[in-house]
């Protein structure tokens, strides 16, 4: 059960839902198994005979759980919001920086106006493709929330000035979250101990920055209800005044 939101939270963005706020999980997908309304038709990056080769399908089923967790994280701050699920993983957790960066171009063509990156490369070779791709987004007036490890390599696209990025930390509710104006990665935000919704349907208690990211993607959908079109530099004004205790 998600705690009702703080008073700081109701007072700058009173009884916002994410309504109307559609939200991009480039992830494993959604577990097609699990009925949710929320639940908007996606797309499948990655053919299913080869998990590091592109193939676009219909088919955004999650055969991993990872991506069905995050997207649920998400609704449980902004309950209004909907989920479209870009699946850039087939049947192992771990996928190509093209398959990555595919799915921040089709979220871009989709004019999907916030993604969710519980994922990223630490591969300095794939930093300028991966740069440019979300250069294209921002310009498109997408916004990116990505999570970060608190420790070792630095991460893409976390680390990028146009990506919100998102480490991993212990905090009472959902709701609390760190902001670091400035920082490359700004946000920390709850981690650890989360329990999740997995395939089919079951519980997990797992603690990860992917888990992270989610939240802050939660609260900005509320930013978008309340202020639709807000910029990058925007939202991070609002997330540095919702920050907190």
């Amino acid at each position: 059960m998600t705690p009702e939101p703080p008073p700081r939270i109701r007072e700058l963005l009173g009884d916002a839902t994410g309504c109307g706020v559609r939200v991009g999980v480039v992830d494993t997908g959604w577990d097609r198994t699990l009925s949710d309304p929320r639940i908007l038709p996606g797309v499948g990056l990655t053919d299913p005979d080869d998990d590091f080769a592109l193939l676009r399908t219909h088919d955004d089923h999650d055969r991993l759980g990872h991506g069905t967790a995050c997207a649920e994280l998400v609704l449980r701050l902004s309950p209004a919001a909907t989920i479209v699920p870009i699946r850039v993983f087939g049947g192992q957790l771990e996928t190509s920086p093209a398959a990555l960066r595919a799915g921040i171009d089709w979220a871009a063509e989709q004019s999907i106006p916030l993604v969710n990156l519980s994922l990223g490369t630490t591969l300095e070779h794939e930093r300028a493709p991966l740069l440019a791709a979300c250069e294209r987004a921002r310009r498109g007036g997408m916004l990116i929330v990505a999570s970060a490890p608190n420790a070792g390599p630095t991460t893409y696209p976390a680390a990028f000035d146009d990506v919100i990025g998102v480490d991993a930390g212990e905090f009472p509710s959902p709701w609390d979250f760190r902001h670091r104006a400035g920082a490359a990665v700004e946000c920390t935000a709850a981690a650890k101990d989360q329990r999740l919704r997995w395939l089919g349907g079951r519980e997990e208690v797992m603690s990860g920055p992917s888990f992270a990211a989610p939240h802050i993607t939660g609260i900005v959908a509320l930013i978008l209800e309340r202020h639709p079109g807000a910029s990058l530099e925007e939202v991070r004004g609002w997330l540095g005044r919702l920050a907190g205790p």
